[in-house]
């Protein structure tokens, strides 16, 4: 457990503003949690999740999730300290968790999606490979909406096999929904 100091900070300040909300602070209880959690999803069969540390210069700066949602399909979940943003850091880890999921896993498709206030995680996502491919409405307290740009990577590509999200032939796709929310494809990503 000598990360949780390290995972604290990670999951505080500007970092959690938009997953926790402002003043947000995870304490070393929580932290000791989320890592006995990683831990015992690790010896799980079959795995449901993977957790990573992102480490610069030995000092971890962020942390990047891979969850099996279905079979074939999972999502890429990141966070990162702010004193490491813009620094290429989260898109080196999203690729390299995609490159693993790709050839380690039977996930053929991997999907992702941020707060529509933080576009640099939707840049993150586009440089890492992924398409943005609509929004997924998930709710906020007091039964507020947000529309979450939704992005998602192929194993083999955009052209191998058509999106579930995506328009064709002028046909609305059936509503593909994610955990607690809604993806549609009428709305833009940002």
């Amino acid at each position: 457990m000598s990360d949780a100091p390290a995972v604290q900070r990670v999951y505080s300040g500007e970092s959690v503003r938009f997953t926790h909300g402002d003043g947000y602070r995870m304490t070393v209880e929580d932290a000791h949690r989320r890592i006995t959690e990683a831990l015992t999803l690790a010896q799980e069969i079959p795995r449901p999740r993977w957790d990573f540390s992102l480490l610069v210069a030995d000092d971890v700066v962020g942390v990047i999730a891979l969850r099996v949602r279905e079979p074939g399909m999972g999502t890429v979940s990141y966070i990162l300290r702010q004193d490491a943003w813009g620094q290429g850091h989260a898109t080196e880890a999203v690729r390299r968790v995609a490159a693993f999921a790709f050839t380690h896993t039977d996930l053929e498709c991997l999907e992702a999606k941020h707060h529509p206030a933080n576009p640099a995680s939707g840049r993150v996502l586009a440089k890492a490979g992924f398409t943005c491919v609509g929004t997924s409405d998930l709710h906020a307290e007091g039964g507020v909406v947000v529309p979450y740009p939704a992005y998602e990577l192929r194993r083999y590509g955009p052209s191998h096999r058509p999106s579930r999200l995506r328009q064709q032939a002028g046909q609305r796709p059936p509503p593909h929904r994610l955990p607690q929310d809604q993806t549609r494809t009428d709305r833009h990503c940002g």
